[in-house]
Parts: C-alpha cells; structure tokens; sequence
C-alpha cells in the first residue's frame, strides 16, 4: 500500500500534467491515510482554488492552516480562496499573517493592491503594487498587470477583475 506522501507526489505529477480529477482523488487518498498529512492537505485546497470551487477551497485550506499554522504558502492560499469569494476582511487577515512568517513573500502585495483598490484606498493599492514591482521579474505577466494597474489606478481608469497572484 502505497504512503501518503507517494500519493502526494503522484497527484503532483498529475497536477502539472492538467488531470485535476485524478490529482485530487490522490490528494483525498492521502489525507485519507493520514489526516494529519499537510502537503496533500494545503496541496488539494490549491486545486480546489483552480478549479473554481472556492468554498470547498476554504474549507481544505482553513484545515491546513489548523495543520500548520506557521506555514506562510497556508495562509497565501486561504487568503486567495477568500479572495474569490470577495470577502476582503478575511483574505487580509490571512495576507498579514502570511507578511508575518514570511515578509519577503511579493505575491501578497499584489493580492493586497486589489483588496485595497476594491474598498476605495487607491494609494494603498498603488503603494502594494509598486512594492511588488520592486521584486518581481520585471517581464513576466503578473509585473505587467501590476505596472498596468498602477498607471490606471493613478489616472482612475483601472478595474480590477478577480485575478489573484497564485
């Protein structure tokens, strides 16, 4: 019988070959064997994410959190489900605590320029975006659509969709 983390690391493979049903009936498998196994956990709150199904997404990812909670990546995804789902106050919450185990973690500052922008604090936003273009590789798409959102957050003509940094 295979272990936990064989599974974990066959659903990887499964993952980044796009076969998500596969993946996540692994990842369960996994947890399954142990509940306590918090790769498989946080791993299938990220496929949920991509899939779409953010409910379930929080839910896989609030247990991971309670699994290790000084896991900033946890916290990132928890943050990004929440995210999602537009309910700002918790996705902040789970975006400090992710600055507080790991303050060199870029992506937070662009999830944060949208939270921001989308309750109406457009110099915090362009100050959380401009602070992710200070690390980001500067040619890849993400630092774009940062550079974008800044230039049309200043001349007030940005709307930010639900694009969230993964």
């Amino acid at each position: 019988m295979p272990t936990s983390d064989e599974l974990n690391r066959e659903a990887v493979d499964l993952y980044k070959n796009h076969d998500f049903a596969g993946a996540e009936k692994l990842y369960r498998q996994a947890i399954q064997l142990d509940p306590a196994y918090f790769p498989s956990q946080l791993n299938l709150g990220i496929l949920l994410f991509k899939e779409g199904h953010y409910d379930e997404a929080i839910k896989e990812c609030t247990k991971a959190v309670s699994l290790r909670p000084d896991h900033p990546s946890a916290h990132f995804h928890l943050g990004n489900a929440y995210y999602a789902k537009m309910w700002w106050e918790e996705a902040m919450v789970e975006y400090e605590r992710v600055f507080q185990l790991d303050p060199g973690h870029i992506d937070v500052h662009f999830a944060l320029g949208g939270i921001y922008l989308n309750r109406g604090y457009q110099e915090k936003a362009v100050e959380c975006w401009k602070k992710y273009l200070e690390s980001a590789p500067a040619d890849s798409p993400k630092a774009k659509l940062a550079r974008e959102y800044v230039e049309g957050t200043l001349a007030n003509k940005v709307i930010i969709g639900k694009y969230i940094a993964e």
